[in-house]
């Protein structure tokens, strides 16, 4: 019954062998909290200053995001699965699962939140009547929206559960949909009406500080535990 317990099952990869990283657990708890400041700031920064149209077109971006990162994942996770060499393959084929639920559980989520609010539904929702609607309101927001919010933070930080699969997954995705992000805000003018240099620092800021991290993690993953992507997938 706890929003945030469930939460964690479902958004936090949980094999048995996987190898875990302190140091870069906290760099990936960091870089997910820092990428909703900055997002949530820029945001505000438009809403307030701003014209209206302008402001809703930035509120906007952030679902054309979450669509990259939706086209983007299964492209890499597929790549990463056809490229290993058995029994490798079939191994991470069948890990998909994880994945896959974390991502429906998201989705499935915030469409609740569309029904509740869909301007086409409102009929509907007059006649379901107030002995259904406020019980349906009070489980949409004192339990449904915390999950929702706290398994947003949990997918950014895991991205949704890829190390589930292998423990180079979450690194190859985020830097592959970090810059596809950069490059489709580049050439979409996102941030018309913003200093072109801070236009600049706002676009390539997160892919090269997720690279970055990319890099570090990779790193360690080589140098403490032996993993690599050759190795991996038996090449």
């Amino acid at each position: 019954m706890n929003p945030f317990r469930v939460a964690q099952v479902v958004f936090r990869p949980s094999r048995p062998d996987l190898v875990v990283d302190a140091r870069v657990r906290k760099l990936q708890v960091v870089r997910a909290w820092a990428g909703i400041t900055v997002t949530l700031a820029v945001a505000a920064i438009y809403r307030a200053t701003a014209p209206q149209e302008l402001a809703s077109e930035r509120f906007g971006d952030a679902w054309i995001n979450v669509l990259i990162l939706t086209c983007v994942l299964p492209l890499i996770v597929g790549a990463f699965v056809v490229a290993a060499r058995p029994p490798n393959r079939g191994a991470f084929a069948r890990r998909l699962r994880y994945p896959l639920i974390a991502v429906a559980a998201m989705f499935g989520s915030m469409f609740t939140f569309v029904l509740a609010a869909v301007p086409d539904l409102e009929g509907a929702r007059d006649a379901a009547g107030p002995v259904v609607m406020i019980p349906a309101g009070v489980v949409l927001f004192l339990w449904m929206l915390p999950f929702t919010v706290y398994g947003i933070v949990l997918s950014l930080t895991n991205v949704f559960r890829t190390a589930d699969i292998h423990e180079l997954i979450p690194p190859l995705v985020s830097v592959s949909a970090s810059w596809v992000m950069a490059v489709v805000n580049l050439f979409d003018d996102s941030f018309k009406g913003v200093p072109q240099l801070l236009a600049l620092a706002l676009t390539l800021g997160a892919p090269v500080t997720v690279s970055a991290l990319a890099y570090y993690e990779l790193r360690r993953l080589r140098l403490l535990h032996g993993i690599t992507l050759r190795n991996t997938l038996l090449r």
